[in-house]
This record gives C-alpha cells, sequence and structure tokens, in this order.
C-alpha cells in the first residue's frame, strides 16, 4: 500500500468513526462529499446509502 492510499484509508476511518458517533450526520457526509474530501463510493460505505448529489435550485418563474 502506498503512503497515499494509507492516507485515503486513515481519513476513511475517521469519518466512518465521526458519523457513528455523531459528528456528522448524512447532510455532513454529503457536505464532505461536495468539497471532495470523500467519495460518493466511501459515502455508500460509510452511510449505507448510495450518495445522490444535490440538485441546484431554482426560482420559479413568474
Amino acid at each position: 500500500m502506498t503512503l497515499m492510499e494509507q492516507i485515503q484509508a486513515n481519513f476513511l476511518e475517521i469519518y466512518r468513526m465521526d458519523y457513528e458517533f455523531g459528528i456528522y450526520d448524512k447532510n455532513g457526509m454529503k457536505g464532505l462529499v461536495v468539497q471532495d474530501f470523500l467519495s460518493p463510493e466511501s459515502y455508500a460505505t460509510i452511510v449505507g446509502e448510495a450518495y445522490v448529489a444535490p440538485t441546484a435550485q431554482t426560482e420559479p418563474q413568474v
């Protein structure tokens, strides 16, 4: 395992524990994906459901 792979594995474990301890909820975990700190695949592994990207809100046309 390369150093970078080990670092990524360590962060994945940290985020998993943060989720289990309630530091992050699902929305917080989604925020980590949006910020590119966590991959959608890692989100699914931690949360137990597929990551769905947020959709942009548009203002209703009058």
